[in-house]
């Protein structure tokens, strides 16, 4: 065996020896991502169901590159929502063709519905989408008054929403409510339901009822707004019962029996969404006769607690 024949052995050996090196660094490294690497296994539960059951709809009261700053640049008292539609003839929208600008993604939480209550819910950021609609709607408080919302009407400048905009809303939230089927009609609402006590949109001049024939939100049948109006004519109701009625539909209001500008303020936001042409703040038997509409098609069992008929044809 001479010299040149242990050199190809030494050789082969050391090249072996690097080969078994670098496989058992390979490895122990296979072994430390495997130990760091946790393996799930997804087994889906059915009893889950969305984070999110309420959607929030607000006007923004400024144009849309103010609201876009507000929404999405740090502040002394952020505020935030899901989405922005834009108004297509605002003069600081840069574009040609009305975009809706996403701002939060909807499995996050968007600080839109601030104090608040729906129902039995509270705190409504915690499970709701919010939508601001860009409409310089707005309320002004008369001077020296230190009331977050004005004491008169009249003191509120409403525009309406054009129909663009609108049906970018309607083709938003179909999508919404295919990816979150937890949000109810009754519970897709507005900022003043929610907070009448701090909050007028989004409005009288929106279109709810529109809303309604695309399949979205809650409105109520004339056969039973007729049938609880005749009802009330011949059996009145006292003032506890149709306040714990608008309570019983989700608006957060005090069955006081006393019509006190809390009182006021919920039944003015009950009217601006569902009788958008009379909105004084007073209990009236078309009112109460709504509210007992709605009742009798999305909460009859309800009407029970209230001592009230149901109406089962429309």
């Amino acid at each position: 065996m001479d010299h040149r024949t242990l050199s190809i052995r030494g050789i082969a050996r050391l090249a072996m020896q690097e080969v078994l090196q670098r496989l058992v660094c390979f490895l122990g490294l296979m072994m430390l991502l495997s130990c760091e690497s946790l393996k799930l296994v997804d087994v889906p539960s059915a009893n889950q169901n969305s984070r999110v059951n309420h959607l929030v709809i607000h006007f923004t009261s400024e144009g849309f590159e103010e609201s876009l700053t507000v929404l999405t640049e740090p502040s002394p008292n952020p505020v935030s929502a899901h989405y922005l539609v834009p108004e297509q003839n605002d003069l600081s929208y840069p574009f040609k063709s009305l975009r809706v600008h996403r701002l939060v993604e909807e499995q996050h939480r968007a600080w839109h519905a601030g104090e608040s209550q729906w129902f039995n819910e509270s705190s409504l950021n915690d499970r709701s989408i919010g939508i601001e609609l860009v409409n310089r709607s707005q309320c002004r408080r008369a001077t020296g008054d230190s009331d977050p919302l004005p004491k008169l009407v009249q003191q509120c400048r409403f525009l309406p929403y054009p129909d663009d905009q609108i049906d970018a809303l309607i083709e938003l939230i179909n999508g919404i409510l295919e990816r979150h089927p937890e949000i109810t009609p009754l519970n897709i609402v507005g900022h003043a339901d929610i907070a009448p006590n701090r909050k007028v949109d989004p409005g009288p001049l929106f279109p709810w009822k529109k809303l309604h024939s695309a399949g979205i939100g809650a409105w109520y049948f004339p056969g039973d707004q007729a049938f609880y109006l005749n009802h009330l004519k011949q059996h009145p109701i006292d003032t506890t019962t149709a306040q714990q009625a608008l309570a019983f539909v989700g608006y957060p209001i005090e069955t006081s029996g006393t019509e006190d500008a809390a009182s006021q303020r919920a039944v003015r936001a009950f009217q601006m969404r569902f009788r958008p042409d009379q909105y004084s703040g007073f209990l009236d038997d078309e009112t109460i006769a709504i509210s007992l509409a709605l009742l009798n098609r999305y909460r009859p069992m309800l009407l029970g607690d209230l001592n009230l008929p149901t109406r089962l044809i429309d």
